[in-house]
């Protein structure tokens, strides 16, 4: 291994060492918002900024009187917070494999790949979620009467919405590194037994 190759594989290191760390404190944040999103949800104390957006709807913590009206915030905010939390403990074993100096690796492919799986299903909740509020709210489960009607671009803890064309594009960028990663994977396993062979012959 050439010394340039050597020092880069090692400012790859640092990287995943850092953003080991760094995932490591985004998921206990994860968690720790998440608990104390859901205990809003139960006690809605009216001095909580506690906002569920959800399309043209949004649910403020004074608003939560009604069974219904949390039992669907919680749906929400687990259905939400879950996926997220997977997308940092993917990130937080990538980033570990890196730190370790494994980079074109089975895993890692594994765990990108995983991210941008994860990434869609957010950008399909954006979808989704709203989609199953409205229906809630004609049907009526939801009573619109304790809900605020907003514009789709309003914005609270989540904003969900058929409009956030960025959160498609940035799950499509992830699978594509993933699928870049794992033909670098296999460049990498193809040129070692092919030096391998020329040892052997030698």
């Amino acid at each position: 291994m050439n010394p340039e190759t050597a020092a880069q594989i090692q400012t790859v290191r640092k990287f995943g060492t850092y953003f080991h760390q760094l995932s490591l404190l985004a998921g206990a944040l994860l968690v720790l918002v998440s608990v104390v999103s859901l205990l809003t949800i139960v006690a809605h104390p009216h001095a909580s900024s506690l906002n569920v957006g959800l399309g043209a709807y949004t649910f403020t913590s004074d608003q939560m009187a009604t069974l219904e009206i949390k039992a669907w915030s919680a749906v929400v905010v687990i259905t939400v917070f879950a996926t997220l939390l997977g997308v940092v403990l993917h990130l937080r074993r990538l980033f570990r494999n890196l730190a370790a100096g494994s980079i074109y690796t089975r895993d890692n492919v594994r765990h990108l790949r995983n991210v941008g799986t994860l990434a869609v299903a957010m950008a399909a909740l954006q979808i989704v979620l709203p989609m199953i509020t409205e229906v809630l709210v004609q049907t009526g489960f939801l009573d619109p009467t304790l809900l605020t009607f907003t514009e789709p671009r309003s914005r609270g803890i989540f904003l969900l919405g058929p409009s956030s064309l960025s959160a498609w594009i940035t799950a499509g960028l992830v699978l594509l590194a993933s699928w870049i990663m794992d033909l670098g994977r296999q460049t990498t396993d193809e040129a070692n037994a092919m030096r391998r062979e020329a040892n052997l012959v030698i």
